[in-house]
Formats: C-alpha cells, sequence, structure tokens
C-alpha cells in the first residue's frame, strides 16, 4: 500500500540495516486505486544504516527475505523472517526485533493473513513500548533510534486498518505516525503520512477533506525533486480529483505523476498511474485513450494482481460499449492470471470485479463459480467486507 524515509545519517546500534520492506496493495473497487508502499534503499527509500559492516546472521536473514518478498514468495519469507525473529529476540535486540516484526506483517498480508498480519505489527509496537489503547509511548524521553522504528511501523499499521476498511483508526494512526516523524524533523516521512491520511478519508468517502490535505503535501512537492514520495502524492491527488468530477485536473496531475515515474524508471508506479488515467480518460468519455492506458498498466505491471486488475477495468468498458468481440478476446487472458492472484482483499476484489463484468457476457455458471471461491476466500481471511460484497 507507504514511501518515506528515514534520516540519511549515520546511525550506530545494534540495528544495522533492518530493512522494512515495499508494500504495494491497492484496493480494486472500480475506479478507485491506491497503493501502500514502504521502499528501502535510494532517495525515496529506507533503511536503518551504519558505514556497512559486514551483515550479521540476522542481517542475512532480513537480505534474504525482502529477496523473497520481492520476488512474491511469500510463503518462504515469512520463514525466513521468523528465523530473524528469533535470533534478535535470543540476542535481546528489541529494537531489531521490532523492525523484523514489522517486515514480517508486511509478508503477512500480503498473503492474506491478517490475523497474523495484526499480530506481528501489535508485537512489535509492544516491543517499542507503544501503548495502543491510549495510543501513546510509554518510554520517557525515547532515543530517536526507537523512534525512527515507531514511526514507519505506525504508517504501516494504519496501512493495515486501511486495508481492512477500518477508516478511522487508520487516520488516526497516522496522525501519531506524523507526529513522530515532526520530532525526528522528516519531512518525507510526515509527507508519507499525510498521504495515509489523505487516502483514509478518500476511502471513507470525506472527499473535499483528503482533497484538502492533498493539495497542501502537492504545493509543497512544487519545488522537491522527483520522488517517489512525489509520484505517490501526485496520483493520489488525481484520484480525488477525478472523483469528485474535476477531470481535467485530475488528468493534469496524473499525467506529471506518470511522467516522474518513467524518468525513475518504477514499473509498478508507471502501472498504477496509467491504471489511474484510464479511469479518468475513461470518465471524459474518451474510450480509445482510456483503453491505451489500460493496455499500458497491464504491460507494464511488475505482478498478476495490477495486470489482471487493469485487464478487468479494460474488459469492463469494451463490455460497457458494446464491443463484445473484443472483449472476449480478453477473458482468457484474464482467466489465466487467476491461479497467480494473492488469497487477500485486492486478489477478491479482483475475482468480484471480473465476474460482476462477466455478468452480461459470460457463462452463468462459471460466474456462480468464481463468486463461491471468493466467498470460500474472504472466509478463509476472515474479512467479512470482502465477504459481504461476494455475496452481493
Amino acid at each position: 500500500m507507504a514511501k518515506f524515509q528515514l534520516p540519511k545519517r549515520v546511525i550506530r546500534f545494534a540495528v544495522t540495516l533492518v530493512l522494512l520492506f515495499t508494500l504495494a496493495v491497492f484496493l480494486t473497487i472500480i475506479p478507485s486505486t491506491f497503493a501502500k508502499q514502504i521502499q528501502t534503499n535510494s532517495p525515496d527509500r529506507f533503511h536503518i544504516q551504519t558505514n556497512k559492516p559486514p551483515a550479521t546472521k540476522p542481517q542475512a536473514l532480513l537480505e534474504q527475505g525482502e529477496a523473497l518478498y520481492q520476488a512474491g514468495r511469500f510463503t518462504e519469507a515469512v520463514i525466513i523472517l521468523q528465523q530473524a525473529v528469533r535470533t534478535y529476540q535470543q540476542e535481546s535486540n528489541n529494537l531489531a526485533q521490532a523492525a523484523a516484526l514489522t517486515n514480517l506483517s508486511l509478508v503477512y498480508q500480503q498473503l492474506g493473513s491478517w490475523k497474523e498480519a495484526y499480530a506481528t505489527i501489535d508485537s512489535s509496537l509492544n516491543l517499542l513500548g507503544w501503548d495502543e489503547i491510549n495510543q501513546k509511548l510509554n518510554v520517557n524521553n525515547p532515543k530517536s533510534e526507537l523512534l525512527e522504528i515507531l514511526a514507519p511501523t505506525l504508517n504501516i499499521q494504519g496501512e493495515l486498518q486501511l486495508s481492512q476498511g477500518q477508516t478511522d483508526a487508520s487516520v488516526k494512526t497516522s496522525q501519531q505516525a506524523e507526529q513522530i516523524w515532526k520530532k525526528l524533523s522528516d519531512n518525507a516521512g510526515i509527507t508519507r503520512s499525510r498521504i495515509n491520511q489523505a487516502q483514509a478519508l478518500r476511502v471513507a468517502g470525506f472527499y473535499r477533506r483528503s482533497l484538502d490535505i492533498l493539495n497542501e503535501v502537492s504545493q509543497q512537492l512544487i519545488s522537491q525533486p522527483d520522488s517517489l514520495v512525489k509520484i505517490t502524492a501526485l496520483r493520489s491527488l488525481g484520484n480525488v480529483l477525478q472523483q469528485l468530477g474535476e477531470l481535467e485536473l485530475s488528468q493534469k496531475n496524473l499525467q506529471q505523476s506518470l511522467e516522474i515515474a518513467q524518468r525513475l524508471q518504477l514499473p509498478l508506479e508507471i502501472s498504477l498511474t496509467e491504471f489511474s488515467l484510464g479511469n479518468t480518460t475513461r470518465s471524459l468519455s474518451n474510450i480509445k485513450g482510456a483503453i491505451a492506458h489500460y493496455e499500458n498498466a497491464a504491460k507494464i505491471a511488475p505482478n498478476p494482481l495490477a495486470k489482471v486488475q487493469a485487464l478487468i477495468n479494460q474488459l469492463s468498458l469494451l463490455v460497457e460499449n458494446e464491443r463484445i468481440t473484443e472483449a472476449k478476446l480478453l477473458i482468457p487472458t484474464i482467466q489465466s492470471q487467476f491461479p497467480n492472484l494473492p488469497t487477500n482483499q485486492a486478489g477478491i476484489y479482483a475475482r468480484i470485479n471480473f465476474a460482476q463484468t462477466l455478468a452480461t457476457i459470460g457463462n452463468k455458471k462459471d460466474i456462480a463459480e468464481i463468486l463461491a471461491t471468493s466467498v470460500q476466500q474472504a472466509k478463509i481471511i476472515g474479512d467479512e467486507r470482502a465477504q459481504s460484497y461476494a455475496l452481493g
């Protein structure tokens, strides 16, 4: 879903090279989309670093876990990260253990294991001394090293809450993260937290409040160099403007987001922004342009979920415009990707959206099977909202 960085200064303590991985989750309730990401090791990415001593065993495990995560091998990543957590626990290194648990939570989210995702993020926050009930840190004069792990962990928790539809909780958690980033004087972290708040408000239907935050963030970023945060802010602003019917402004901001993503050569960001441009162009009744954006989004998508979402929107647009022959040619391509989709909320919604689109041109038995599978998967991950959506 998170895009910010920890301070660039050298941090000399035991929690070296603890990585907080990228999380790319975007909901598929057409036409909205959002991406939540945490990146590593670039001007837009972060990790807790030193002057690069040889990696210890747990550090090596974290790096291996990240490699598996980026490759989409989530089950294997869980095993490796669990080993890292145990090793740091044996060393009584609470800060490193907390960061490793946060990484583990991200992997669980990708697997759709929401119970485990919540449990690990809660364990991380407990190790850091965070009082969940009273929303405060029970540590006197906390060192910056602790705050530098707590802030992104709260951001991730807020994104987890948002992915489960807990918008009020997500806004509050992101606001807490923002306050900690302010203590650290980390402008990138502050921006990431504010974008998260805007996304939660948008999902909750508070478009104007979301727009106010995003406009302020975008103004602050105008003079800043190209960055992942800038891409996200402009795309989020474009999505909100699209939902408010400000289509020309939406297209302008999304085009700026796309150009930056292309300059930085970030495939996922390019795909996400092409997807959003397809939605706005579609609202402008430019069918040819919308199809081109969806095709571009699918072509460059680095994972099956992003590809399927773009193809489903393209399919629905073709059906809507009674281009049935072209639509039917897309169906096998989409179906071939289903075995690779994650069993999470985004994957379930993709299947449901596909079934809805097929309602007018597909086999009713096939549609029923897709929806039955969606209900079953929603039960497995304990997602009542997705289950209700599938049943409805």
